[in-house]
């Protein structure tokens, strides 16, 4: 049995709950491949437990209608992409499995870097934007390892242990102390990825005598190691979940930890000897008002079989055979599949079988006889499809100093449509509580029967600061008992695990007040020289951030120093006013003692006041984000560069360079290529093509690109221009600077664009990647969206690349904007020229002495270096 190291609060739960209420999130499946796995997990169960998992989650979102996306990412020595973010469902769960399959191979690293895995894995999802309203987006890493934080020694220094060379005496062991503590520090890289609400589901593959070495890990998780090890401020609540496991069974039993639907807790049992017995069966019971069930299940061992137990008596033997089985009993279809020689996942739907309603068994039959002392064990998920809602949410306002009278809960099924409480054949139990953040909950409903669900009931914000909320709901279903012909009890119902929704509440302003947005998102910046962004102002009222205000930072890269957010709204008398009606931005400049690579979370005071009396102001706590980098030192890299020339290894490390620059090519695989001019539509944020939304032609997609044979260093794509670069370390790959004259570009894949924000780069592979082309001059919302599509890939492949764009563009276009009008190259749009402060000023960087003016002013010109190992040329990293 894996071991948890979960509480009743867990991780995954909060997860399932914030998917059932926003119906969109994001799953990143972060799998180890250090070369450790060639002998602890040799035959790649790791990808077999992950198929499980995506295979499942895909047929939860068809069911609930949710839009979750998942992504494929390893890390040894660093982090790689291995799989672009791609819609997860049932139909295209087999397509995510193909690409979980390439990791069996992949395990061959000579670290084990925690630090650089998860900094990566914060980037991909800080990348994604906002959830609904404004609120963090449902997100979860899947994260997988066999071993503790380790390293190789070589002459190389790690981005957050400045000054120690893992080849220097002790190097290993302080680069590992330094990147546990830069992580479990207080708001470290641990509260960075907590502070934006990402559950950790962690599995570590080991035995028992190496349960030791996940302390870490197990920290990182869920708060506190499985040695009482402690990670972080944010601690509650449970962060994540984290699973040791030993074996493929105990690796899809914690991922089938992720699956959201209720059910019981796992059980084990023992085993029956040749035939089916009494004694080792798993009891359930079912009514007509559940739609299916979903069982993973293991005997163990080798040679033992599973019998399915209807309430009539009648059984099935789920034999082990290849692929997916289909079968019946009594009237219900059944599939099952193997998924190793011990485990299983069975389901059984509600077909309307007079044999549904009563108690079931799962029992595993010893066939052979030769294992007396095999342990059984079930996870079992009864699917109601019923989950609890909110009635009438979209149109509530939670205004702070009122009483809301008359709230009305109630359920509903996956699809939004409304259940009542007394389809339902069992019992029931509703509570919800609302949660302010930094405040006591608010009890609304405690354990209130199916019958009183939707009786109306008010809710205090007389004493609620304005801010930011949780609106927890969770329903308790206990199935009807099982009865006999006589209609005498023969078995209690099944209890269920709670169904929870979690909804992300905005707590208003007194009435009269503006009403400020949710956060202010500043991107990914340096912020030592000052980053620029807005936070969107609803009148009618005043609005300022004081001068001598401090804000309050919760998560921080290391060695930042001091955290300011200005604004020149910063007194009563130089106020943002915003007519009735009417919405502005409220400029706003993050600025940091020194630059640093990490997430950057908290909040800042701002003040609102009516019109009339802005001495009469109330603060409301404003949450701001940022995703911080830190360029390479110019002056330390020229002196390790001159040093190495001049202490005897300069020939290995330009054969370095040489190396890099060979490898830097655009793969020489078929590629088609597309050009296509789009809008976005401003009131639903939709991507428009020939006045249609954006999607697929028949036309489309039938340009073969030339010059690709062998591969290219330099390629011209429909008026773009692609070329490889190296950029400054001699370690890493290169990647592609994507050049089109007259326009500004950004890339679908991370990081997106250089470090002047004005130009597309992408990584060599640039199959199946897009680029957004914008001319500075031209209407703000119409731009070019240039597709590069691997001449092999399918017709669903190339669908998903359509929808990835309709889905992402508006976004990416936006800021694409925002930077072009911040750098001159564009004049501010209508309603930047309708605020009551007009353009805000553009923060200008000092002169860059490695840079010229031309190389970052003008979008679309040619780096005429970049192969000079002292300059970045087109580059947007130190790769």
């Amino acid at each position: 049995m894996p071991t948890s190291h979960a509480q009743p609060d867990n991780g995954v739960a909060r997860y399932g709950a914030c998917l059932a209420a926003q119906k969109q999130g994001d799953l990143l499946i972060l799998v180890d491949e250090s070369s450790s796995l060639q002998n602890t997990d040799s035959k790649a169960a790791r990808v077999q437990a992950a198929k499980y998992l995506v295979q499942t989650l895909g047929r939860y979102a068809d069911r609930i209608q949710a839009k979750l996306d998942v992504a494929i990412a390893g890390f040894a020595e660093n982090y790689v992409s291995e799989q672009n973010w791609t819609p997860l469902t049932g139909g295209s769960a087999q397509h995510v499995g193909d690409q979980l399959s390439t990791l069996a191979s992949k395990n061959d690293g000579i670290d084990t870097d925690y630090w650089l895995a998860l900094d990566g894995a914060r980037q991909a999802l800080a990348s994604r934007g906002s959830g609904v309203g404004g609120a963090d987006r449902c997100q979860a890493i899947a994260w997988f390892s066999d071993g503790k934080i380790d390293f190789t020694a070589r002459p190389l220094t790690k981005p957050y242990a400045d000054g120690v060379r893992l080849d220097s005496p002790n190097g290993v062991a302080e680069t590992v102390q330094r990147a546990t503590e830069s992580i479990c520090r207080p708001g470290g890289l641990a509260d960075q990825l907590r502070s934006r609400g990402i559950v950790m589901l962690g599995v570590g593959l080991g035995d028992a005598a190496s349960a030791s070495q996940f302390d870490v890990m197990s920290a990182i998780a869920t708060g506190r190691g499985l040695n009482g090890m402690p990670c972080g401020n944010i601690t509650e609540p449970t962060p994540g979940d984290f699973y040791r496991v030993t074996n493929i069974d105990d690796m899809l039993f914690a991922f089938d930890s992720l699956y959201p639907d209720p059910g019981v807790p796992q059980r084990k049992g023992p085993v029956c000897e040749l035939q089916v017995c009494q004694e080792a069966r798993h009891d359930f019971v079912l009514d007509r008002s559940i739609k299916s069930v979903k069982i993973l299940g293991s005997g163990g061992t080798p040679g033992i079989v599973p019998y399915l137990i209807s309430p009539s008596g009648q059984k099935v033997e789920l034999s082990n055979r290849t692929g997916q089985v289909s079968t019946e009993i009594t009237g219900t279809p059944v599939q099952y599949e193997w998924l190793s020689d011990s485990s299983q996942t069975i389901t059984i739907r509600n077909s309307g079988s007079p044999d549904w309603a009563g108690k079931w068994a799962i029992v595993y039959v010893d066939t052979t006889g030769q294992h007396p002392d095999a342990v059984s064990r079930v996870s079992i998920h009864i699917i109601t499809d019923i989950f609890p809602v909110l009635i009438d949410a979209a149109n509530l306002a939670w205004h702070s100093g009122q009483t809301i009278n008359g709230l009305t809960f109630g359920l509903a099924d996956g699809q939004g449509h409304p259940v009542k409480p007394d389809e339902l054949a069992g019992s029931a139990t509703m509570s919800v509580a609302l949660e302010p953040d930094g405040a006591p909950k608010i009890p609304l409903l405690v354990s209130v029967p199916k019958n009183d669900i939707g009786k109306p009931v008010d809710a205090d914000l007389t004493a609620v600061k304005p801010g930011h909320a949780i609106l927890r709901m969770s329903l308790t279903i206990t199935t009807a008992p099982a009865i006999d012909r006589n209609g005498a009890q023969i078995a209690p119902g099944t209890t269920l695990s709670p169904q929870d929704v979690e909804m992300s509440i905005q707590i208003l302003p007194k009435l009269g007040l503006p009403t400020p947005a949710s956060r202010i998102d500043f991107g990914t910046v340096q912020a030592a020289k000052g980053a620029n962004g807005e936070l969107a102002i609803t009148g009618p009222g005043c609005v300022w951030i004081a001068a001598d205000d401090q804000d309050n930072v919760i998560a921080a890269p290391d060695g930042i120093g001091n955290t300011r957010i200005t604004s020149p709204a910063n007194a009563p008398e130089t106020c943002l006013k915003v007519p009735s009606g009417q919405t502005a931005p409220l400029p706003v400049t993050l600025r940091t003692d020194r630059d640093g690579r990490g997430g950057l979370s908290g909040t800042v005071p701002v003040h609102l006041s009516s019109l009339t009396n802005p001495s009469d102001a109330q603060v409301v706590d404003v949450a701001f984000v940022a995703s911080l980098t830190k360029p390479l030192s110019k002056t330390n890299f020229v002196l390790v560069f001159l040093a190495a020339l001049l202490l005897g290894p300069g020939i290995p490390l330009a054969l370095l360079y040489a190396g890099k620059w060979y490898a830097a090519k655009i793969p020489g695989e078929p590629m088609l290529a597309e050009r296509i001019p789009v809008e976005v539509d401003p009131d639903s944020d939709t991507v428009i093509r020939n006045g249609t939304p954006f999607a697929m032609a028949d036309t489309d997609l039938l340009r073969l690109v030339p010059g690709l044979a062998g591969g290219a260093r330099k390629l011209s794509v429909l008026g773009v221009t692609l070329t490889a670069t190296v950029g400054r370390s001699p370690f890493g790959t290169g990647h592609i600077v994507v050049e089109a004259e007259g326009r500004v570009s950004v890339g679908s894949a991370l990081p997106g664009t250089d470090r002047t924000g004005l130009k597309a780069v992408l990584p060599l592979a640039v199959h199946n990647k897009w680029v957004v082309l914008h001319d500075p001059s031209g209407p703000p919302n119409a731009a070019d969206v240039l597709l590069l599509v691997g001449g092999r890939t399918d017709t669903a492949a190339r669908q998903r690349i359509y929808e990835d764009i309709g889905r992402r563009l508006p976004e990416l276009l936006a800021a694409l904007r925002h930077r072009a009008v911040d750098a001159g190259l564009a004049g501010p749009t209508e309603s930047e020229r309708g605020s009551p402060y007009g353009q805000a000023e553009a923060t200008t960087p000092p002169p860059d002495p490695f840079t010229t003016a031309e190389h970052t002013a003008r979008p679309g010109s040619h780096d005429s270096r970049p192969f000079d190992p002292f300059d970045e040329g087109a580059s947007c990293d130190d790769s």
